[in-house]
């Protein structure tokens, strides 16, 4: 058997944004997955009736997944996954905002520095029509580049905001990466608030009390709420928005199914890729 070997470029090069979001969508309302820890470091990954099972190594900010195959146990890749999981977080909380955003929704603002807030504006493009977006990060004249150069390649209204009062006052859907302000965010009525990467150690985002999902069960010791799984409103089980005036908060904490699920979807999307690395582990 070879073992196909992918770089975080090729991850990314192998990826279908709208058809990976209908399989996460589809893992997310199936049977309940298996995750297992194998060490401080690594996790095994498993669901039923998948074609392949996986072990994903983190150290660091460094995370390399192996995919094998669910009859032999032979190495089907090796990848290195970060965008992976940043790419899996974006389109888990797109498909959250779909069913949790007002339906009128068109306002949108985004909260952090680096190329996974933008990753997670493009997920959410997929779902929603976005008329406005207003860009926050500590770095003014950062932000200000950043803003300009979106709104040229992407042909969409953007503004680069001078504070995060400012970015959050018009905005239906904040798209909020690493921890809350210290003030704690104020959103306008009927706002949806997105974590595509939350951590347990986080501290409450808002300033005002709203409804609480979650991709996963992992306990939010600093949040005091609880959450009801995303999950549950994507069968119909739960409901997600009742009232046009209440907050909904979505926090993406990582579900070990779904970076199973996005591996197997970049691996069959390089299956024919004649370019890409392959070794045979067993010779």
């Amino acid at each position: 058997m070879l073992t196909t070997i992918l770089s975080r470029s090729d991850v990314a090069r192998h990826v279908n944004a709208l058809h990976l979001l209908k399989e996460l969508r589809t893992q997310l309302t199936a049977r309940a997955p298996r995750a297992t820890s194998a060490g401080e470091t690594a996790t095994v990954l498993e669901c039923p009736d998948f074609p392949a099972w996986a072990v994903r190594t983190q150290r660091g900010e460094r995370t390399v997944l192996q995919l094998h195959d669910a009859a032999t146990g032979g190495v089907l890749a090796v990848m290195e996954a970060s965008r992976l999981l940043t790419l899996r977080a974006s389109l888990v909380s797109a498909l959250a905002c779909d069913v949790l955003a007002r339906a009128d929704a068109r306002n949108v603002a985004v909260l952090g520095s680096g190329p996974a807030p933008i990753g997670a504006l493009m997920a959410l493009r997929l779902v929603r029509s976005i008329e406005h977006v207003w860009l926050y990060e500590p770095d003014l004249a950062g932000n200000f580049a950043r803003a300009r150069a979106l709104a040229t390649s992407q042909h969409m209204a953007v503004h680069a905001a001078d504070s995060v009062k400012e970015a959050v006052a018009d905005a239906d859907v904040v798209l909020l990466y690493g921890d809350a302000p210290e003030e704690g965010l104020a959103l306008r009525p009927g706002a949806h608030l997105s974590l595509p990467e939350a951590l347990p150690s986080h501290r409450a985002p808002l300033a005002q009390p709203a409804s609480g999902f979650c991709d996963a069960t992992a306990p939010l010791p600093g949040w005091r709420a609880s959450f009801t799984p995303l999950s549950q409103v994507l069968t119909g089980a739960r409901p997600g928005r009742n009232d046009t005036e209440a907050l909904t908060c979505f926090a993406a904490l990582g579900s070990p199914e779904l970076d199973l699920v996005t591996a197997w979807h970049v691996f069959e999307g390089a299956r024919h890729d004649e370019t890409l690395a392959r070794v045979d582990l067993e010779s």
